[in-house]
């Protein structure tokens, strides 16, 4: 990986949340919250209700980008990572497990949903990365991108 990739993926594994932007079936923009996330370098992953509007939109078009800014920056250098690529559900197997692992012990609440409601009702997510774009107004003005 490259200087800047690493640096993402460690602002990645700081950030508590991100923000899931899909595009909707009438090509309008999208964004709600996520969390957990659980990632693999800048592959990123989340959980989310098999009937739900992302699942419609990501259905319509895979294409999404995951926008991660940490809190209690200053005006003066905020920083963000966004990542852009294809979406696509997990199916059932070794990835899966690993990944609903990873998601439950990051948060208690999910693993109750899990329990409560299953597999039927919940369904795991993975982003492929496409491009990276990284934003660090403590180097002056500076937003690097990448293809990844």
């Amino acid at each position: 990986m490259s200087k800047m990739a690493d640096e993402a993926v460690s602002y990645i594994e700081r950030s508590p949340c991100a923000l899931l932007i899909t595009v909707g079936e009438e090509n309008k923009p999208f964004v709600r919250y996520i969390g957990p996330f659980v990632n693999n370098g800048l592959s990123l992953y989340f959980m989310t209700r098999v009937i739900s509007e992302k699942v419609r939109h990501i259905e319509t078009n895979p294409f999404v980008m995951l926008h991660f800014q940490n809190a209690n920056q200053t005006r003066e250098d905020p920083r963000s990572v966004a990542v852009t690529g294809k979406a696509a559900r997990v199916p059932d197997g070794d990835e899966f497990n690993d990944v609903v692992g990873k998601l439950a012990r990051k948060s208690p609440g999910f693993k109750k949903y899990i329990s409560s409601d299953g597999f039927k009702t919940w369904t795991v997510y993975k982003v492929t990365p496409e491009s990276l774009q990284c934003t660090d107004l403590s180097k002056s003005f500076q937003t690097l991108k990448e293809a990844v």
